[in-house]
């Protein structure tokens, strides 16, 4: 029962975070396209205008070395620099491999200036610089040497963050060579090397920055929506899409070059290990939310022991990582990630019809990242020579997927809520309408009795006959009611029991058949003591009663019965307070007046207050809520009997709730007030002696 009672918030909360995560996700998203664009825009200016206009131009070309072996001496032979070959983009990609690669810079510069060169990404194994002036008879003693790489410690005599950074002081009218050597060691060797304006350094860093820092906003804003939705339902696909979310931000602190900075900045093989073991890592945790999402277990069976299979794949790549054979074990790895991505595609569109709009969007998730894994693991192995870019292009697809896989999540909440909604409402339904013909019959049956009697005390016999046989009936029905409904609640008690603990979806139906049920014996139960009170039974049978369980218990039979919030405060000390009274009417007359700060209220989610505090020698019992009011004209005879408010016409209602109230507070020699604002809200007080009555 107390977990039912709080539904309604944890729905609320739910769509809440939902709503705030995805616009903020969705600014972070903005974000990282613009400084994308911003980066993407600056450097093709860079290279169309502004190179020529900062007064330096480049060739640059490069020289793969197949046994590791070739020295600076060797390179600058004439059969070897005879073999170095014209480059485009600067870059130099060779995949998984155990050679070398060597680029040439030829720089020259019109004036005097100081420019920097780019060396990205920051984890390649090993680089070595050499830099100098260009001249007849160079040797390698005349080039100033720098070292660098994930297997060195960070350079301390130039610029090292995300990118090495290298500043070189170009003279006017004279040409600077740099020559760069590149080796993989355990991981894939890929290079791009920059040049451009000391000016442009900042402008790069912060647009850098932004970048990765927007992508890691997003996948944190996230993982904290799946964090809270696994919290209120907790499926083992959302825990292995939280987990696989994880794995993708750890793992991107290897590729974008951040561990290198943060965790491994004295160098040697831990920066190779972390790299290679999250991609692994990452196989791993991707294959098994992959199967688990895309629910192959049932639609999938064989698929389903293929990502079994990926997933173990995965770790025994982690276990290569660690015995520094990564660059043996990738293409393996690499094949399983491209065959797991296709196969997921593939699944995704299978059953993209399967479940309306979160099925399509789980669909286009799988082929997004499918294009993402294949232009990166292209890129990666040098199969076809691209830039360096595209290696972040899995780094977009990753965050585009698990933004439209939780948004898939949030329709699936979405349409159980709204099942959920449909099955509560159609109770409510049937509770409404017997109550309403119940009342129709009433209503009917004391017309026709008035119009039968001339006299007064002809009347009066024949409405006490009329409760009379309203109580009968109410207890007639009451029982007609019960026996059915005790069949209803067995009957769920044993398919509860024979479901098993496992089938948490079914039990989850059977226990809001069970609260239907309890509402609709609280709509008996509640009805059968209003008309016992309508008839001859109006004297109270006082006893000690404690204030606070009193109201207590009559807060829980409201929020039961009207599925609303009801906040309980009480006056300090006031707990421990005994009142003569009966507990059965009091219980009754609270009821009533929360029924109409329900009906009454602005909506299901307004605000509905009892109160209960001490006033001298009395209790005083009050109901407050947020809602349409009773106009000022009609607070004198609003106490009495079939009257209702004149701004009440659209709503149902007899006009004896108050009423009754009123009685029942006489009853216990108290008395009832009423303040009440237009369109603002209502407050009843019930003020009742604690003494007991001579």
């Amino acid at each position: 029962m107390p977990g039912t009672m709080f539904t309604p918030l944890r729905a609320q909360i739910d769509r809440h975070y939902q709503r705030i995560g995805l616009a903020i996700l969705a600014m972070a998203f903005v974000l990282l396209l613009t400084s994308i664009g911003l980066q993407s825009a600056r450097a093709e200016t860079s290279r169309r205008e502004g190179l020529p206009q900062a007064g330096f131009t480049s060739d640059v070309t490069m020289l793969v070395d197949p046994t590791r072996n070739l020295r600076l001496d060797d390179v600058l032979s004439q059969s070897n620099q005879a073999k170095f070959a014209h480059l485009a983009d600067n870059g130099l990609n060779l995949g998984y491999t155990t050679r070398a690669g060597w680029l040439k810079f030829v720089i020259r510069s019109d004036i005097s200036q100081s420019v920097l060169l780019s060396l990205t990404p920051n984890f390649v194994d090993l680089i070595d610089v050499y830099i100098a002036t260009d001249r007849p008879g160079l040797r390698s003693d005349d080039f100033k040497h720098l070292e660098m790489g994930d297997h060195r410690p960070l350079p301390t005599d130039f610029f090292s963050s995300l990118a090495n950074v290298v500043p070189l002081a170009l003279k006017a009218g004279e040409t600077t060579l740099v020559y760069i050597r590149a080796a993989g060691v355990n991981n894939a060797l890929t290079l791009t090397a920059e040049l451009y304006p000391q000016t442009d350094h900042t402008f790069r860093t912060t647009v850098s920055g932004l970048a990765f820092g927007s992508w890691f906003g997003g996948m944190t804003v996230l993982l904290m929506i799946q964090t809270v939705i696994l919290y209120f339902d907790r499926r083992t696909s959302y825990l292995l899409l939280a987990l696989q979310t994880l794995v993708a931000m750890i793992n991107y602190l290897g590729t974008l070059g951040l561990s290198r900075v943060f965790l491994f900045a004295d160098g040697g093989t831990g920066n190779d290990i972390f790299s290679a073991g999250t991609t692994w890592l990452g196989l791993t945790a991707g294959a098994a939310a992959t199967a688990s999402v895309l629910e192959m277990a049932s639609d999938a069976p064989w698929m389903n022991r293929l990502f079994r299979l990926i997933a173990a794949i995965g770790v025994v790549g982690i276990i290569c990582a660690w015995a520094g054979v990564n660059i043996t074990f990738a293409p393996i790895g690499n094949a399983a990630s491209v065959l797991a991505a296709t196969l997921a595609a593939i699944q995704g569109l299978r059953s993209a019809n399967n479940g309306g709009a979160g099925t399509r969007l789980r669909a286009g998730a799988y082929v997004i990242l499918w294009l993402g894994v294949f232009a990166t693991f292209t890129q990666r192995t040098g199969v076809i020579s691209l830039p360096n870019w595209v290696a972040q292009t899995y780094a977009v697809s990753c965050l585009i997927q698990t933004v439209l896989l939780t948004g898939a999540i949030g329709f699936r909440l979405r349409a159980a809520e709204t099942l959920n909604r449909s099955m509560q409402n159609e109770l409510l339904v049937a509770a409404k309408a017997a109550e309403h013909q119940a009342n129709v019959l009433v209503m009917e049956r004391t017309a026709e009795l008035r119009q039968a009697k001339q006299t007064a005390e002809e009347a009066l016999r024949a409405e006490l006959a009329s409760q009379e046989q309203q109580v009968r009936f109410m207890e007639v029905l009451g029982h007609q009611y019960r026996t059915p409904l005790a069949a209803i609640r067995s009957y769920v008690d044993a398919i509860a029991v024979s479901l098993g603990k496992k089938d948490k979806a079914n039990l989850h139906r059977l226990e809001r058949v069970r609260m239907g049920v309890a509402r609709l014996v609280e709509v008996l139960e509640v009805n059968v003591a209003r008309s016992r009170l309508q008839g001859p039974s109006v004297q109270p049978t006082p006893e000690k009663v404690s204030i606070s369980e009193l109201v207590l218990a009559t807060a829980a039979r409201g929020r039961d019965l009207l599925q609303r919030d009801i906040r309980v405060e009480f006056e300090a000390g006031i707990e421990k307070v005994e009142i003569f009274a009966d507990a059965d009417m009091m219980g009754l007359a609270i009821l009533n007046l929360l029924e109409n700060a329900s009906k009454f209220s602005f909506g299901n989610d307004a605000e509905i207050e009892l109160k209960c505090v001490r006033a001298g020698p009395d209790i005083v019992l009050s109901v407050s809520d947020r809602g349409i009011g009773i106009p000022p004209a009609d607070l004198d005879t609003i106490l009495t009997r079939f009257t209702r408010g004149s701004n009440v016409a659209g709503v149902p209602g007899t006009g004896m709730g108050l009423s009754l109230v009123s009685r029942i507070a006489g009853a216990h020699r108290g008395s009832v007030a009423i303040d009440s604002v237009l369109n603002v809200g209502t407050t009843v007080r019930i003020t009742i002696p604690m003494d007991q009555p001579a």
